[in-house]
């Protein structure tokens, strides 16, 4: 499976970028072989992170889920999703700005895990796809890597 993260930060956060782009990359090294149903081949969860003048335009978002292939073109770039669940979680602006390395991955554990409850809004879309056995491998993630 295909596991990562997006992310939408506020410039003065720029610098921080790279401590999600670091998660987003172990995440998919640490899930690339993993199998956890048909219905999911992509997950992916936006992270937004932006001071709160800019809130406004980070709207919340209902979870997608895109069944079988899909040829979308953002940008004028075409992009195939193939069986997509993806989602955004919008992290404290103030509370990550203010963390080192390790205070701010262990933000994004935390916010991460806690946000796949939404995941049960998607349960009649998404049949074949094992949520508890994802979470607990997720969960082993971040304790092996003492983010949790």
């Amino acid at each position: 499976m295909n596991f990562g993260l997006a992310v939408n930060v506020s410039v003065e956060l720029r610098k921080k970028t790279h401590y999600i782009h670091l998660l987003s990359d172990e995440l998919e090294m640490s899930f690339m072989n993993k199998f956890y149903g048909d219905d999911i081949k992509n997950f992916t969860i936006g992270i937004v992170c932006v001071s709160p003048e800019f809130d406004e335009f980070y709207k919340e978002k209902k979870p997608k889920y895109t069944k079988g292939t899909k040829i979308i073109n953002p940008d004028g770039i075409p992009f195939t999703l193939e069986d997509n669940f993806e989602y955004r979680i919008k992290i404290d602006y103030e509370n990550f700005k203010n963390a080192d390395e390790l205070g701010a991955r262990k933000i994004l554990a935390k916010e991460i895990l806690s946000s796949l409850v939404i995941f049960e809004k998607m349960k009649s879309k998404i049949k074949d796809f094992d949520m508890g056995s994802f979470k607990t491998d997720l969960e082993e993630y971040f304790k092996s890597h003492d983010l949790i």
